[in-house]
């Protein structure tokens, strides 16, 4: 018997989330981001949100939506920098920042909680982010432990209540393939929520995704929504390079 579908509108795929949820969210700088699951979450002020995210975006575009609305009252990242918008709200004193991570040290953070694990030994910054008044909003100093004569930084693993991660296409149990930079953090994202929603620009039926090319298996996702066509995400995503000066218009 086929199990039941899990495509569903993104109204019934998001309510769950309510103000002052933490949410995990794929993509890097702009690229392979949620963007429609993010304006859902900007038209109905979902407030509150603690937001662990690889980096902040792209100004202007996607996870810039949520710091433009004060949506976002802390940030679990690897920096701050990359908007504007996110900037602005953290120089004000919006957004709360314990402390950051180096990519490297986040997404093993996160791959460790979407593998049950309790966490990491990374070696990556010891002297350097334990440095005494660096993160006046940590709460305790970072652990050391040292193994076979390397002082490493004993990370917990990081996983969220919430997960949206933007795929290229999904079938309709919710396995999903990725394409080119949607392939950055949303796999592993996608395995450390409890409740992932993945925005996809196609839905195919089940048999269509090759198992080899499988990024997430179905039963990590809990609901799959329709996003912008590929060509309408291209074009969105060229339209806004060009106007930040990063592309030349076509001539």
């Amino acid at each position: 018997m086929m199990a039941k579908s899990k495509v569903m509108s993104i109204n019934e795929a998001l309510k769950p989330i309510t103000s002052n949820a933490t949410i995990m969210m794929g993509g890097f700088v702009g690229a392979g981001e949620p963007t429609c699951c993010i304006d859902w979450l900007v038209e109905n002020e979902i407030k509150g949100i603690t937001l662990i995210a690889n980096e902040p975006g792209l100004s202007g575009f996607g996870k810039a939506k949520l710091y433009k609305h004060g949506l976002v009252k802390e940030l679990i990242a690897s920096h701050v920098g990359t908007t504007a918008e996110s900037t602005e709200e953290y120089l004000k004193g919006n957004i709360l920042i314990e402390q950051f991570y180096p990519m490297g040290t986040w997404a093993e953070k996160v791959r460790a909680g979407a593998m049950g694990l309790g966490g990491v030994l990374v070696p990556v910054g010891v002297g350097i982010l334990d440095e005494e008044g660096l993160f006046p909003n940590l709460k305790e100093p970072k652990k050391v432990i040292n193994v076979n004569g390397v002082d490493c930084f004993a990370e917990p693993a990081l996983t969220a209540p919430f997960s949206i991660v933007k795929a290229w296409r999904a079938d309709e149990l919710g396995n999903l393939q990725y394409r080119y930079s949607s392939m950055n953090c949303n796999p592993i994202v996608a395995m450390a929520g409890e409740y992932t929603i993945a925005e996809v620009e196609e839905i195919v039926p089940v048999g269509t995704i090759p198992p080899e090319c499988v990024g997430t298996a179905a039963p990590f996702v809990n609901a799959v929504v329709k996003g912008l066509s590929l060509e309408e995400h291209n074009k969105i995503y060229r339209d806004h390079w060009i106007k930040i000066g990063k592309l030349k218009p076509e001539v």
